[in-house]
């Protein structure tokens, strides 16, 4: 029986590193549209919208990738965030819940934390802590054993939780914006048990550079064109996004994206008073063998401030 239950156990681990492993090694989920998803990479940009902005993204990536059973095993992930600010405690606080589906495995993420603001004379800066909890699980019950061993099959596992924190600051002008955090920072490491002690899952920090700046022609005032660029690194591996997106009258935008060394997508989005919806296509451009990737994002902002009454006075003669 405990060599049973240490050969799954390894077995859980070693599957966790590969999965983890499969987008540049990196262990956080990973989108398409990040210039719509600042608060859960950053918790600095906590409460910088005038309402409760409540943002969600879902993504399928290599549609149709599947085992040889048949089983859908492409990855897909699902991530709400709801941030607010907070005036009288001079900041915003946020929440962040996101679920990354991969094969037979489940990684769970829950994020809550907060943001100090500084206002300057043009702009706002942004300090903030999240306390993150993730859960990694997977479901035994699907794996084939090409060996005559009931340790390699079983059902599903309720996993490891793990808990750590991230920081960030977020620095926003009229016309740019500059985000800077690192999540997983305390690298924290769970113990999976083993005969010798030594079998565990460990953390890796992550860090996030991203800045974005808006450009306007005078003979197309209703046009803005917005390059920015998105880095992500491990500490030993590192991706880049590019993207450049066009809006016009803040109605509707278009755009593409290149992922190094993984993908271009093509981008649209509209917006419709307080509602934003966009969409995204990923076609890969690595060796991986399967289709695009899709992934569809939802925003939309609570106004939690009347606008002020017009000062004045009513003509009895116009009621």
């Amino acid at each position: 029986m405990f060599h049973k239950i240490c050969l799954r156990k390894i077995l859980f681990l070693l599957l966790l590193l590969v999965a983890s492993a499969r987008l540049a090694a990196q262990q956080d989920p990973q989108f398409t549209q990040n210039m719509f998803n600042h608060s859960f990479v950053n918790p600095g940009h906590y409460g910088f919208t005038d309402g409760i902005a409540i943002t969600g993204l879902f993504r399928e990536q290599w549609l149709g990738f599947k085992d040889e059973e048949g089983n859908k095993i492409a990855p897909e992930t699902f991530l709400v965030t709801g941030d607010a600010p907070l005036r009288f405690l001079h900041g915003g606080i946020g929440l962040g819940i996101a679920q990354d589906k991969y094969g037979f495995f489940t990684d769970m993420a829950v994020k809550l934390g907060y943001s100090y603001h500084f206002n300057l004379r043009d702009g706002k800066l942004g300090i903030g802590i999240n306390g993150n909890f993730n859960n990694k699980s997977g479901d035994f019950s699907k794996f084939i054993s090409v060996v005559d061993e009931p340790s390699l099959t079983g059902s599903a596992s309720d996993g490891i939780t793990i808990s750590d924190i991230s920081a960030g600051i977020f620095l926003q002008k009229p016309r740019y914006y500059v985000s800077f955090s690192s999540n997983h920072i305390l690298e924290s490491n769970k113990d999976l048990g083993g005969s010798d002690g030594k079998l565990s899952y460990t953390n890796r920090r992550h860090y996030y550079l991203t800045s974005g700046y808006d450009i306007t022609f005078p003979a197309y005032q209703g046009y803005v064109f917005t390059p920015s660029v998105f880095l992500k690194s491990d500490g030993n591996t590192f991706q880049a996004d590019f993207n450049a997106l066009v809006k016009y009258n803040n109605k509707v935008w278009g755009g593409v994206s290149y992922r190094m060394n993984d993908a271009i997508a093509l981008i649209i989005g509209m917006a419709y008073k307080d509602l934003e919806i966009g969409y995204s296509y990923d076609i890969p451009t690595s060796r991986v063998g399967a289709t695009g990737s899709h992934e569809i994002m939802a925003r939309y902002v609570f106004k939690i401030e009347r606008e002020k009454a017009r000062s004045g006075y009513r003509n009895t003669r116009y009621l």
